[in-house]
């Protein structure tokens, strides 16, 4: 236990290499599949060779940022952060959600690009995705609160961090929705932004256990 509340942190870099990793890894696996053209969640159709790796790993790496959290809330738990409590209770629930809607789910219910209209799993997967890319992208929002004061510096690289992600953000959904050829790119470039708040913790989290 005690081994988990000192680096219990590194679960959430792990889940950021896993996480981020995949999709170039499972490229090399689908010689057709296209980084820049074709988006992450194709890896999990259920016409990919590669579905059930990429259903798996997606599992996994929600798990790992799962575990991740309870060590997040303890280091979070000192004097100088008692300020902050709703803003720490709310960090965590919009991270939970991205590992569950866009990373759980995702590996869970796979599109299927052979059908047309909706299916239940399509709905699933899109209302999981949603809601933890929307998780995701409050995430600097509420650490620039929480670092605020105390951590200048930190909570600026926050505050530029999320209005990154907003744009971005909204530049992939307009790439998706009007079927951009290099929308594979702009859905990277974005996730890069999600990655980002939880790089921050790592950093964070890395430089207090080394004092």
């Amino acid at each position: 236990m005690n081994l988990y509340r000192k680096y219990g942190w590194l679960l959430m870099l792990l889940f950021v290499v896993g996480d981020g990793g995949m999709p170039y890894f499972l490229g090399i696996l689908w010689q057709e599949y296209s980084q820049t053209r074709q988006v992450v969640s194709d890896l999990g159709s259920v016409s990919s060779p590669v579905k059930e790796y990429f259903e798996r790993g997606s599992v996994l790496t929600g798990i790992l940022l799962l575990l991740a959290l309870p060590a997040v809330k303890f280091y979070f738990n000192t004097a100088q952060f008692q300020s902050k409590r709703r803003e720490i209770r709310l960090l965590l629930t919009g991270i939970a959600a991205f590992a569950i809607g866009d990373c759980i789910f995702t590996g869970i219910f796979a599109i299927n690009h052979q059908t047309s209209g909706f299916t239940l799993a399509t709905i699933i997967h899109g209302l999981g995705s949603g809601a933890g890319i929307l998780g995701m992208l409050a995430a600097p929002f509420f650490l620039a609160r929480i670092f605020a004061g105390n951590y200048f510096k930190i909570a600026k690289g926050c505050w530029f961090i999320f209005y990154g992600a907003l744009a971005t953000s909204a530049f992939n959904g307009l790439a998706q929705l009007f079927s951009f050829t290099y929308k594979g790119a702009v859905q990277r470039i974005s996730l890069v932004f999600l990655y980002m708040p939880l790089l921050v913790l790592v950093y964070f989290f890395s430089q207090k256990n080394s004092k």
